[in-house]
């Protein structure tokens, strides 16, 4: 969770050197994903409520959330960070943006798949939803 806001933090402090100094069509692009990852959030926080926390550990006695925006992909709240992090380098396009990118990335994937390993534990029918469900990284093979 750290790592997640950590590398969020730098690319909203934005590393030098941008690949494009004028690129009006980057930022275009990027406020539309900015809309779109605060859509996707909007729709997940609204599903999760009884079982929200910050945390990828599941709430004790929390049930399984599969409706709403959950129905569709496993991990939206991941995937609007990701997006609202790709939004960022794009507005600040360089090596270094990109490459923090990447690290947050990696770090949602093993955050996703912990969570995942998780709610197997927890609830028997989550192996179900999770053949069934879009994951935010591997498909439908939990």
């Amino acid at each position: 969770m750290t790592l997640q806001f950590g590398f969020l933090g730098i690319l909203f402090l934005e590393p030098k050197a941008r690949i494009l100094s004028s690129a009006s069509i980057l930022s275009i692009v990027a406020t539309l994903i900015y809309i779109v990852a605060t859509l996707i959030l909007f729709f997940a926080f609204s599903a999760l409520r009884p079982s929200l926390r910050v945390s990828p550990i599941p709430k004790n006695g929390a049930p399984l959330i599969t409706s709403g925006i959950y129905k569709y992909f496993r991990h939206p709240m991941y995937l609007a960070v990701l997006l609202y992090g790709a939004g960022m380098t794009l507005n600040n396009l360089n090596v270094i943006s990109i490459s923090i990118w990447f690290l947050l990335l990696v770090t949602l994937i093993i955050k996703a798949n912990f969570e995942d390993s998780l709610l197997l534990e927890r609830h028997p029918n989550a192996y179900l939803y999770q053949k069934t469900v879009i994951g935010m990284f591997r498909g439908n093979n939990a």
